[in-house]
Parts: structure tokens; sequence; C-alpha cells
């Protein structure tokens, strides 16, 4: 389209498209003025379409870059898959070693290592368990009863008196073991190692019945001559006045049942 160029009536040419100038002074006023507002509303549409022809310049491609799109989109995984993934990774970044304790037991579980159990069994079968101090203190004491015909009861008595089921045990004065022999008097009876529990007991069950037997079976007088010495026993005519030979005496007694 050839735009159209409107001239003032100072600045009018000879003749307009073949038209004498004179002419252009016939068209009134009123439709002149609307005219010009039509050739105004095309000089600018024409204006604005010639400036949406001539395209995108660098400029603007440089302020608002075109960004490829694809038509794929990637699905996004669920959160379920999100965190096993994740957890997936955390352990095999640290292992967790399962224990013995820690393995599941079920009924159709079976034991491969064959040899190793045989081993630790025997082909005998299970082995015995290690006995305890207390199982062989009270084995001891029925054999070191039934050796020198006393009680179970009065010798367990004397031992809690003596040391309170403590076999190693060492007083001020260097009695040691259960019954809590002298070094001395465990020479005599010939007990190499005080601390052993078969030997100290059966040298102050032995030592007890030599006591019984030099009083005319008097227990209280062999409780007292075990504590204090049969020399001071024989001194004051079994009536030791020392208060601890004294509350020695009633606490055996009352341990093995003999005084309620």
């Amino acid at each position: 389209m050839v735009p159209i160029t409107y001239y003032p009536n100072n600045n009018a040419p000879a003749s307009l498209n073949g038209i004498p100038k004179n002419l252009t002074h016939r068209v009134p006023q009123a439709r002149n003025s609307q005219f010009q507002k039509i050739l105004s509303a095309l000089e600018t549409r024409n204006s604005k379409n010639s400036y949406k022809n001539r395209g995108l310049t660098i400029a603007d491609y440089r302020a608002r870059a075109v960004i490829p799109k694809s038509r794929y989109r990637r699905q996004p995984q669920p959160a379920d898959a999100e965190l096993k993934n994740t957890t997936s990774k955390r352990l095999s970044a640290h292992p967790i070693k399962q224990t013995a304790s820690s393995a599941p037991s079920r009924p159709d579980h079976k034991i491969i290592d064959k040899d190793t159990v045989e081993t630790l069994l025997g082909k005998t079968g299970p082995q015995p368990a290690a006995l305890t101090d207390q199982q062989i203190i009270k084995d001891t004491v029925q054999k070191a009863a039934a050796k020198y015909n006393l009680t179970p009861e009065l010798i367990t008595a004397v031992i809690r008196a003596e040391s309170n089921f403590e076999v190693s045990a060492v007083s001020s004065a260097g009695a040691r073991g259960l019954m809590q022999l002298m070094p001395a008097t465990a020479k005599e009876l010939g007990v190499k190692n005080p601390f052993d529990i078969e030997e100290n007991i059966d040298g102050g069950t032995k030592y007890l019945r030599k006591m019984l037997d030099r009083f005319g079976g008097s227990v209280r007088k062999a409780l007292a001559a075990y504590n204090a010495g049969p020399g001071t026993v024989l001194k004051y005519n079994g009536r030791v006045p020392y208060p601890e030979t004294r509350q020695y005496v009633k606490r055996v007694l009352r341990f093995s049942g003999l005084m309620t």
C-alpha cells in the first residue's frame, strides 16, 4: 500500500494527483477534518506494520534468548522409588554385619559348618561346664565331713565366720584362705597352698577334728581353741574371757543351727 501524504493548505502543491489546487478548497471543512483523521490512522497503522515486519534484532535476541524445548518430558520417579534408591545407597556405603543374635531364626535353618560343631561338642557329646567356686566348696565340705566325721553344717558355719566364703581372704594376723589357716598351722597340717579350696577345707576340718578330740567333744571349747588357740582354752579352763572369741563361738553355733 502506498502511503498517502497530506499537505496543509499553505504548502499544497499546484495539483494533487492531477486535481487542480483550487479544487481542494471545495471540500467542506467537516469532511476535511474527518479525512485528516483517516489519514492519520492509516499512517499510524503503516508505521506499526513496518515495525512488525522488520523482525527481531540482535539486541532483542540477547534480551530474550530463545530456548528450544523438547517434545518429550522426563517422568519424575515416585516417592517410594526415590526413598528406596536413597536407602540402598546408604546401605551400600555402610554395610551391616549380621551377627548370630541378629540372624533370623527359621524352622528350616541348618548348620552348615558341621565339623566345627563336632569339634566343640566332641564325638561323645557335650562337655560339662566348669564348676564354680561355690560348687567346689560344697563338694569339698561333703568329702571332708565324711572323712573326719563332722557335720557339713558345722564346717560350712566355720567357713562363713572365718572368711565369708572368700577363697583368697587374708587376715591382718596372716591367716589365709577359706578357713583362715595360719602359716605354721597350715604347714603342720600338710597344706602347701592355703588358697586352694580342697587343701584349705581339708586342713581346716582336720584341725577342727583335733580340737574336738582334745577337749572331749565339746563344740564350744573346740571352736574357742580354733579361734584363740588350744593353750588359751587350757589356761582359762574353757572359759576364754576374750569378747572376740566369745562372739566367734556364738556366730558359728548360730550359723550351723546348733544354737538358735
